[in-house]
């Protein structure tokens, strides 16, 4: 199965975990050389050779700057170093297993449960079935679960990249100091925060004054129809006219 989703076929090979540290180690050598030709041009635009060396290897110059994690000039970069950069592709393999696989497993549990749901609405048994109304209550916030999960998977699975082989993660930090971020965040909580509590309040509020009208539905077969005419109910149809 997993070979269908990567690859599109059944006969895919899916690299591990060693492969891809192994290819992007090569990437980062191969960004180093990229890397060189830059500082290069920036000396000497004209350089030929330095231009051809870069164009041939531009894609994996963001692989060379990893390197800046650990060192200011990646051309001074060890082979320990190129190591532990190329193992800084790899995420956190527990968080991105388990979090796929619980949003995965809600989904199925989200399509069952509609489909139980159909299946009782059109039977006309939604509220003969006391455990389905509780958990259909209990179930409320794992929707909410999935979806952060899926972010999870997405933004935490693509480290340690903002841009994919170009801009890592470190390099792209904001020069927004912290109180800011700190006072922009806290803002947001408060005013979220306040929102929740009076939607709780109006929420238990209406529901616990309940249903305040109750259809009634005239019998209407007790009733004879006046002549030339069939007369209605003015409680239910107070706008009527005469004679309508």
């Amino acid at each position: 199965m997993l070979g269908l989703i990567a690859t599109r076929s059944v006969g895919g090979i899916v690299p591990g975990i060693f492969d891809l540290v192994e290819h992007a180690e090569a990437r980062v050598r191969s960004g180093l050389v990229a890397y060189e030709a830059l500082l290069t041009l920036r000396e000497n635009p004209e350089d030929r050779q330095a231009r051809a060396a870069l164009e041939a290897r531009q894609g994996d110059i963001g692989y060379a700057l990893l390197l800046r994690r650990y060192i200011e000039n990646p051309l001074d970069a060890t082979d320990e170093q190129i190591t532990q950069a190329a193992w800084d592709t790899v995420p956190d393999v527990p968080v991105l297993f388990w979090s796929f696989r619980i949003m995965v497993g809600l989904g199925f549990f989200f399509i069952a449960y509609f489909a139980l749901a159909f299946y009782l609405s059109i039977r006309r048994r939604l509220d003969r079935h006391r455990w389905f109304l509780w958990l259909s209550l209990l179930i409320l916030p794992l929707p909410w679960i999935a979806a952060e999960l899926g972010w999870i998977v997405a933004e935490y699975g693509r480290q340690p990249w903002i841009i994919e082989g170009v801009l890592p993660t470190f390099l792209g930090a904001s020069t927004v100091s912290a109180g800011n971020v700190w006072l922009t965040l806290s803002g947001f909580v408060l005013f979220y925060t306040v929102l929740l509590v009076v939607d709780l309040i109006l929420m238990v509020k209406y529901i616990r004054i309940g249903p305040t009208e109750q259809w009634l539905v005239p019998d209407i077969a007790s009733r004879q129809a006046p002549p030339g005419g069939v007369e209605l109910d003015r409680e239910l149809h107070p706008h009527a006219r005469p004679g309508e």
